[in-house]
């Protein structure tokens, strides 16, 4: 299970960044998952709160996920578009999830076909901010 993982790694992360900006504990860590990654949120969260306990200072923080949505720039004819799940194979939405440039295998610019196309967001997962007491 990926969320565990995760999970485990963002406490790390956080416990880490603590010790650096010299905080006594950790309020609230924000990540950030994209779309494209296809996290399953409410697991991550709730194995968040497994895993957090190991870690002195993070052990009360507040998760807070936002989502950000996958966002492409069609190199052919620079239209921008987003994700469209519907109609997709599971097996293709797991693929994305590992290795979310085989998008381009199933997905083409809605105005002009290609599939030559950048993925301009959507894709990862980050902590885009911790919160903690000095």
């Amino acid at each position: 299970m990926h969320e565990w993982a995760l999970s485990d790694s963002i406490a790390a992360a956080a416990k880490d960044v603590a010790k650096k900006e010299n905080l006594k504990k950790v309020d609230a860590i924000t990540v950030v998952l994209g779309e494209l990654q296809d996290i399953a949120g409410n697991i991550f969260a709730e194995i968040f709160e497994d895993v957090k306990k190991n870690y002195a200072g993070v052990a009360n923080a507040k998760l807070i996920i936002e989502s950000e949505a996958a966002k492409f720039r069609c190199l052919n004819c620079g239209n921008i578009f987003g994700l469209n799940r519907k109609g997709l194979p599971h097996e293709t939405n797991e693929a994305m999830h590992f290795l979310p440039e085989t998008a381009k295998l199933y997905i083409k610019c809605e105005k002009c076909g290609s599939t030559d196309f950048k993925i301009i967001q959507g894709r990862g997962v980050f902590i885009k901010e911790i919160k903690g007491d000095k």
